[in-house]
C-alpha cells in the first residue's frame, strides 16, 4: 500500500515540472532567440539597401529632369544626360543632413561619405543595428564635378573582392555599406542629427586583408576596391552594389542608344539625333557665305594624349592639319585659318582652345543646343554635359579630299568621283559614324582601349579611319550620316542611301 507521504511527493514534483515547462515557454515568448533576432536584423539591413539602391537608379535614369530649370529662365539646362549618381553626403550643416555634397573631390576621384536620403527624398536607412548606411560613388559617375564621357563605356571605378581576394564584381559605379555595431577600437561619435552627425567613415567601416572598405583610391581614375566578407570580430560591414551594366540598363529603358541617331529628327528641343545634329554642324560650317569655296574642315585626331582626367575634355577635339578621318571636331581653329570664312571670323590662327575656335556651339550652330548642353551664366560657349560630350568617343568623322580645307573650289563628285567619300555606290562630301555597342572582340576599358578606332568600327569604316581611304559602309552596328553636295548646295542624308 502506498504511503500518502509518496503521493504528495509526486504530486509535488508534478506541480514543479509544470511550473518549469511555464516558465520556459513563458521566458521562450518574452525574449526572442539569438539566430531569430539575427535574422529579423539581416533582414532589416537587407531592406534598408534594396531601397536606398533602388533609390539611386532612380536619381540616375531620371536625373535630367530633377536638374533642370524651366524653360522660360534665362539659362535653361537642357542637356543634360542620365546615368549620373549623386556625391554623397560629406558633411553638412545639421538642418541639411542627409544632402548630397554639391562637390566631391576632383574630377574622377571616387567618393565616400553618408547616403544622401535628403537628396533623394526618403527618411535616413538604416541597417538592423540602428545605423545609417554609407556610400561610395564611381568618380566617373558622380554627379559634380562630372567626368569627360559618360555611357556604357565609361569605366567605373569600384571593385568587390572577397576575403581570398577573389574579384567578385568589376565595373562597379556605386557600393552601399552596412556598417553594422560598432567593433572594438570604433569611437563613434554621437552629439546630434539623424545619422550621429559623424563623417568619419574610419569609425564605421572595417578593414579586412588590407582592404579598407573606409579609404576608396584617392588618384583621379584609380580604381577603389571593397572588400565582402562574413562578419567575424574584426569584420561586420555589409555591401550592396551597382553595377555599371545595371545603371544602364535603367537608363536605356528610358531613351535607348538607338534615339542618338534616329534616321530624321524633328525640330524641337526634346530631340536627340545627335549624329546627323554633329553631321549638320560640319555642314553648316561650309555653308557659311563666308566660306566661298564650301570646304568642310579636318577631322580631329583619333589618339587623344592629355592625362587623365582630361584625355577627352571637349577641347582635345581640334582639327588636325591635313587629316582627312579622326574624330568629329570640336575645335576646327586650323580649317578656319585656311578658309577664312566668316563664321568664325573671330577665331585666331591655329588656337586650338580659343572659344571663338569651337563649331560645336549654340552661337555658330543653333541645332546642336538641344543636344549639346547648356549655357552657363555669362558663357555661352559651353558644350559640355550634354549628349555629344558624354557620348564624343562614339563619334568619327571623314570628309572628302575634294572638300577639305583648301584654297579651291570644292569638288564635282560626278566630274570627279575620286576627290569624293563612296558608301553604297553613292558619292558623298563627308560622313559622320556613330559606333554602336562593342562587339565580339572589342573592348573600351580603359584610355588606351578607348583609342583604338578597331575597338569601335568595323569593316570598310575601320580600313578607311586606320589606313585611309574613301570607301565606307553600313557594317556591323556603324551608323552613318552622310553629306551630299550638289549644285553648291549641301544635304544631310541620315542613312547615307
Amino acid at each position: 500500500m502506498t504511503s500518502p507521504s509518496r503521493h504528495s511527493g509526486a504530486a509535488l514534483l508534478v506541480v514543479l515540472l509544470i511550473l518549469i515547462l511555464g516558465g520556459l515557454g513563458w521566458f521562450l515568448q518574452q525574449a526572442p532567440a539569438p539566430a531569430i533576432i539575427k535574422s529579423e536584423r539581416d533582414q532589416a539591413t537587407a531592406q534598408a539597401m534594396a531601397k536606398a539602391k533602388e533609390a539611386l537608379l532612380g536619381y540616375a535614369a531620371y536625373y535630367p529632369e530633377s536638374n533642370s530649370n524651366p524653360p522660360d529662365t534665362p539659362h535653361p539646362r537642357k542637356g543634360f544626360v542620365p546615368g549620373h549618381l549623386p556625391c554623397p553626403d560629406t558633411g553638412n550643416a545639421l538642418e541639411n543632413e542627409g544632402a548630397e555634397a554639391g562637390t566631391c573631390e576632383g574630377k574622377g576621384i571616387s567618393v565616400i561619405g553618408h547616403f544622401p536620403w535628403r537628396s533623394l527624398g526618403a527618411p535616413p536607412p538604416r541597417d538592423g543595428e540602428g545605423e545609417c548606411l554609407w556610400y561610395a560613388v564611381s568618380g566617373n559617375h558622380k554627379a559634380n564635378p562630372k567626368a569627360d564621357l559618360l555611357n556604357p563605356d565609361s569605366d567605373a571605378l569600384l571593385t568587390i573582392v572577397t576575403a581570398d581576394g577573389t574579384v567578385l564584381a568589376e565595373q562597379v559605379v556605386a557600393v552601399l555599406f552596412s556598417p553594422g555595431a560598432p567593433l572594438p577600437g570604433q569611437q563613434r561619435a554621437y552629439t546630434k542629427g539623424e545619422c550621429r552627425w559623424d563623417y568619419d567613415a574610419s569609425r564605421f567601416l572595417d578593414t579586412l586583408n588590407g582592404v579598407n572598405n573606409s579609404a576608396p583610391n584617392a588618384a583621379s581614375e584609380g580604381i577603389s576596391r571593397f572588400i565582402i566578407a562574413d562578419a567575424n570580430a574584426t569584420f561586420n560591414d555589409r555591401l550592396l552594389w551597382i553595377t555599371r551594366d545595371e545603371l544602364f540598363a535603367r537608363v536605356e529603358a528610358r531613351m535607348p542608344p538607338d534615339a542618338l541617331f534616329a534616321e530624321h529628327y524633328p525640330d524641337n528641343a526634346d530631340a536627340l539625333a545627335l549624329t546627323q545634329r554633329v553631321a549638320t554642324c560640319l555642314m553648316r560650317f561650309g555653308e557659311d557665305k563666308g566660306n566661298t569655296h564650301h570646304r568642310l574642315p579636318w577631322a580631329a585626331p583619333p589618339n587623344l594624349t592629355a592625362a587623365a582626367p582630361e584625355t577627352f575634355h571637349f577641347d582635345r577635339f581640334a582639327d588636325a592639319n591635313h587629316l582627312l578621318a579622326g574624330r568629329a571636331p570640336y575645335s576646327v581653329s586650323r580649317s578656319q585659318e585656311i578658309l577664312q570664312g566668316a563664321l568664325l571670323s573671330a577665331c585666331p590662327a591655329s588656337n586650338r582652345t580659343h572659344s571663338a575656335c569651337r563649331l560645336l556651339v549654340k552661337d555658330a550652330c543653333p541645332d546642336f543646343l538641344p543636344v549639346a548642353g547648356r549655357p552657363d551664366n555669362g558663357d555661352l560657349y559651353n558644350s559640355h554635359n550634354g549628349w555629344w560630350d558624354k557620348w564624343k568617343d562614339h563619334l568619327f568623322y571623314v570628309v572628302a579630299p575634294g572638300f577639305a580645307p583648301k584654297d579651291a573650289a570644292a569638288a564635282d563628285c560626278a566630274a570627279t568621283p575620286d576627290e569624293c567619300l563612296q558608301v553604297g555606290g553613292h558619292l558623298y562630301a563627308a560622313a559622320v559614324i556613330f559606333a554602336g555597342a562593342p562587339l565580339a572582340g572589342q573592348t573600351r576599358q580603359g584610355a588606351s582601349a578607348k583609342m583604338q578606332i578597331a575597338n569601335y568600327l568595323e569593316g570598310e569604316n575601320l580600313i578607311t579611319l586606320q589606313s585611309g581611304g574613301k570607301k565606307l559602309e553600313r557594317a556591323g552596328n556603324d551608323r552613318i550620316a552622310c553629306i551630299a553636295y550638289h549644285a553648291e548646295k549641301f544635304s544631310l542624308v541620315p542613312n547615307c542611301e
